[in-house]
């Protein structure tokens, strides 16, 4: 555990954020470094904001003199002094303590301690207090809850609190809390903060592998004892043994080789006389299919003949049918051409009647032109005046709806203008009588002054009452210090002069103690050995065969193991009690010890407060005269001297400024009220004045224009009269220009669209003429071409016919029945019967070659014509049964032969094994006897 740096904000005594880097210049550069300073400087708050960050608490809480009392602190809210939270200081709304160190693990973790008021302000209720704990390295929240930050910092840093305040962070008069602790915790504690638990862990280890070595030595010494080898000349006859039975074996495997061999050549004899007897089955197989498969072979022959013609047949067929749809088709565009004749001279009269129709519409519609502009020029004219007419009356109409509205709204603003002065004679009475108040200001502006000089004088005396306050209370703060020192200093003194004499007393205490311990202890040793030299002296100088000086035996078994003597018990019982004694004047030596050291302890804690006490009296004294003289210059200090009693005078003064302040701030707050109503009002009568004026205006302009629209009216009414009697007599029964030149051209384009359509049937006829004229010449030349080449065709097929007599028309129609892929199929199967018969004729004459080489190598004497009789066959496989029955008789000899070279040979591997089993196990017994050496070693 390292601690790499201290970082706190508003607690105790230290106001604001600070922090101590451990890892930076200067203090990464120290070696070893103290935190000096007068009291309340700071010193402990940074030690309790270091225990505050890892733990929530600190010593100095937990052995709050009175734990569970209670303390105010804002509000009615109360606190026990052993709170952590009281640590916040006062008149702050937050503060924390943050702690970054490395754990024992090695990586860098960051524990903070937090507290807040109740909305951030310092008169808010404390809230709950906050913990986290962050790893640095990974940069991750491991915890922000005080139960597993409780459970989790442990782990990390090594150490719990009680650990951590005894070691490292020992608060004042706690340094014999470490003394106290008994032999168990302070051994954990110190393993802990010296690294040094591994040590335990190594001699545990120790003592485990050497208690494991001894074992395993036992049990080698009884594994050696069970596994010794035989003697030399047993030995001996072993291996003679073993080399009889591997050169009987040797005979054995030389004649069992000569029979596998002999075996070998009549079983491959029996093998090719079975495979040629198998080929010449094959051959016959493959003949008897070929000659079943004879209808088959003609039908292929007929069917390769037949093959050229195949095409053309299909040529002549498809043609014949051809011929008979182009006759069918030839008649049909025949007939169509006539219905096509027929509907062209109908359609002649009726496409000149359309025609004469579509250029007479026409003409209409040229006529017309000169009469349809007139009568537009009349239709525009009629709007033009219409609308005229209708703005006209609209503005009219307008006109007199804004008259009557500006005359309503003409009252409104005179009876506004009537309210708003009746309110600005209001503020104006209201400015005047605040006037009157004043001595001497007759107008507002005088009267702002006034009052911001008088409240600005109070002010001024408010700021040097507080200054003044201030002085005041820092000199009766540093002289109260000043007698709490003093007092303190005098119980200090008397403590440690009490303290002094309790410490040589108790060392005069342990000196005596020390002495009896040592007194006693030697006088119960003296009196040990008078009781048992002179009897083991006698003993010792006992040999062998030499007469006893008391009994005079020879014969001397009580030399090594002497036997209870009836005094034993009585000895037992004195020694018993000089334990007891011993272990009494040792207790009271320790206590005396433990006494001296808590008075040295304590009285060096008592010697620190008296020597920072005496510090900090020194250095309040120029504080004192600068306090002091801070008082004195200040320009009220003559007034405060004067006063009987300092504090309520300042009360009084300050009161009497904060109220002179306050009426001047009233008055003004007053005046700029009234000043902010009267100048809206002014400008709002103002406005409506002006928007008065300008609506009067507005409604003179209305009624001129008013008058003109009704003179001008009636002309307006006459000439639209006019206008439209005219338009009239023009359209006639059309009811405008726009539907009069619609019926026109409506009429033209119904006979533009008749002619069009005569035209378009027509057209079409000339194209259905045209081309059934051409498809019946096509059709007419492909039927010749057809038919010629139908001939021909027909020519070539019965001249074939007649060269192939036995094929009648039945036997044409099956054969053209079959299809490509069965010609095919068919020729395959034949070819492949005759491939089957040729491979089986190849096979029989190689394996006939090979039986016969085979029986001239086991037969030499017979001749070759002669091999394959049957006579000789049966010989080979006589003689064949023969052989397999001596090669199984010596099978088992030579079975039985290997199993007695075995079993000696394994005599002779076991032999061999325990005289290496004996050979490890003495070097393993040497190895494990130097291990159970070093681990006793260890161990100890």
């Amino acid at each position: 555990m390292k601690i790499l740096a201290i970082r706190l904000e508003n607690l105790a005594s230290l106001a604001g954020r600070h922090e101590l880097d451990f890892t930076a210049s200067p203090l990464a550069d120290q070696g070893l470094y103290a935190i000096t300073g007068p009291t309340g400087a700071g010193k402990s708050t940074l030690l309790d904001a270091l225990c505050l960050a890892l733990y929530g608490s600190t010593p100095r809480l937990r052995q709050a003199p009175v734990r569970d009392s209670q303390i105010t602190d804002v509000g009615r809210d109360t606190l026990t002094t052993a709170d952590a939270r009281t640590l916040l200081r006062r008149g702050c709304a937050s503060g924390f303590a943050e702690v970054d160190f490395v754990g024992r693990d090695g990586r860098r973790y960051r524990a903070r301690w937090g507290v807040r008021r109740a909305r951030d302000k310092p008169d808010g209720s404390l809230q709950k207090i906050e913990q986290s704990l962050i790893d640095l390295d990974a940069n991750q929240l491991l915890t922000a809850q005080k139960r597993e930050f409780d459970r989790l910092l442990p782990e990390r840093l090594g150490l719990n609190f009680d650990q951590f305040t005894r070691a490292v962070l020992l608060a004042q008069s706690e340094f014999a809390a470490f003394l106290k602790a008994d032999d168990n915790a302070r051994s954990e504690l110190l393993e802990r903060l010296t690294d040094t638990q591994h040590y335990s862990a190594i001699s545990r280890a120790a003592f485990q592998r050497a208690r494991t070595a001894r074992g395993a030595l036992e049990a080698i010494e009884a594994r050696l004892a069970d596994a010794l080898p035989v003697a030399a000349e047993v030995r001996a006859e072993l291996e003679q043994e073993a080399t009889a039975q591997q050169q009987a074996l040797d005979a054995l495997q030389t004649r069992r080789e000569r029979l596998q061999a002999e075996g070998t050549e009549l079983e491959r004899q029996a093998r090719l006389s079975a495979d040629w007897q198998q080929a010449e089955t094959t051959l016959q197989a493959a003949e008897a299919a070929i000659a079943a498969a004879q209808t088959e072979r003609e039908t292929l022959a007929q069917l390769d003949a037949l093959a050229p013609w195949r095409e053309p047949v299909r040529q002549r067929r498809s043609l014949a049918e051809t011929l008979a749809r182009r006759e069918q088709q030839l008649a049909d565009a025949r007939a169509a051409l006539e219905r096509c004749d027929g509907e062209r001279r109908t359609l002649g009269p009726e496409l000149e009647t359309a025609s004469a129709a579509r250029e007479r519409t026409a003409a209409a519609l040229r006529d017309a032109q000169p009469e349809l502009a007139q009568a537009r020029e009349l239709e525009s004219e009629r709007a033009r005046r219409q609308q005229q007419r209708d703005q006209q009356r609209a503005e009219q109409t307008q006109l007199t709806a804004t008259a009557a509205e500006e005359a309503q709204r003409q009252a409104q603003l005179q009876q506004q203008m009537a309210k708003q002065a009746q309110q600005i004679e209001a503020q104006r009475q209201h400015l005047a009588t605040l006037l009157e108040t004043a001595t001497a200001q007759t107008t507002a502006a005088d009267l702002r002054a006034a009052l911001n000089q008088t409240r600005d004088k109070a002010q001024a005396r408010l700021d040097a009452l507080d200054g003044l306050t201030q002085a005041w209370r820092e000199r009766q703060r540093l002289d109260h210090e000043q007698a709490t020192l003093q007092q303190q200093l005098t119980q200090s003194r008397e403590r440690l002069t009490q303290l002094e004499q309790a410490g040589q007393q108790a060392k005069r205490d342990l000196t005596a103690a020390e002495q009896r311990h040592a007194q006693i202890g030697e006088q119960i040793e003296n009196a040990r050995a008078a009781r048992s030299d002179a009897v083991a002296r006698l003993r010792q100088q006992l040999r062998e065969e030499t007469p006893c000086p008391v009994c005079g035996a020879t014969d001397h078994p009580y030399r090594e193991t002497p036997p209870a003597h009836p005094g034993e018990a009585l000895v037992a019982s004195i020694e018993a009690q000089e334990r007891q004694q011993l272990d009494q004047e040792a207790q009271r030596v320790a206590d005396a010890r433990e006494q001296h050291q808590e008075l040295s302890v304590e009285w060096r804690s008592c010697r620190q407060t008296l020597l920072a006490a005496e510090q900090r009296q020194q250095a309040l004294a120029p504080a004192r005269e600068a306090a002091a003289s801070t008082l004195d210059e200040h320009p009220l200090s003559a007034e405060l001297s004067a006063a009987e009693q300092p504090g309520e005078w300042l009360e009084n003064q300050r009161e009497q400024a904060l109220s002179e302040r306050q009426q001047a701030s009233e008055r003004l707050q007053r005046l700029d009220t009234i000043e902010r109503t009267l100048d809206p009002l002014e400008r709002q009568r103002q406005n409506l004045a002006l928007e008065l004026g300008k609506r009067e205006t507005r409604q003179a302009l209305d009624r001129a224009r008013l008058e003109t629209l009704a003179a001008s009216l009636p002309e307006l009414e006459q000439a639209l009269t006019r206008t439209h009697q005219a338009l009239a007599a023009v359209l006639g029964e059309h009811a405008s220009a726009q539907a009069w030149q619609t019926a026109l051209e409506q009429q033209r384009q119904q006979a533009q669209q008749q002619w069009e359509a005569r035209q378009t049937q027509w057209q079409t006829l000339e194209n259905t003429h045209t081309r059934l004229t051409q498809q019946i010449a096509d059709l007419a030349q492909r039927q010749q071409e057809e038919q010629t080449t139908h001939a021909e065709l027909d020519h070539a097929w019965q001249t074939w016919r007649r060269t192939q007599p036995e094929l009648d028309e039945a036997r044409l129609e099956t054969l053209l029945g079959y299809t490509e892929a069965a010609h095919r199929q068919l020729r395959e199967a034949c070819e492949r019967r005759e491939r089957e018969r040729d491979a089986a004729r190849v096979a029989l004459e190689e394996r006939r070659r090979a039986l016969i080489e085979q029986r001239r190598l086991l037969l030499p004497d017979t001749p070759e014509a002669q091999l394959l009789d049957a006579e000789h066959a049966q010989t080979l496989s006589t003689r064949l049964a023969a052989q397999r029955e001596r090669l199984q008789a010596l099978e088992h000899e030579w079975q039985a032969q290997q199993q007695r070279r075995d079993d000696a040979q394994q005599q002779l591997a076991e032999d061999d094994r325990r005289r290496r089993v004996q050979q490890e196990g003495r070097a393993s017994a040497r190895r494990r006897r130097r291990r159970y050496s070093a681990g006793s070693g260890s161990t100890a």
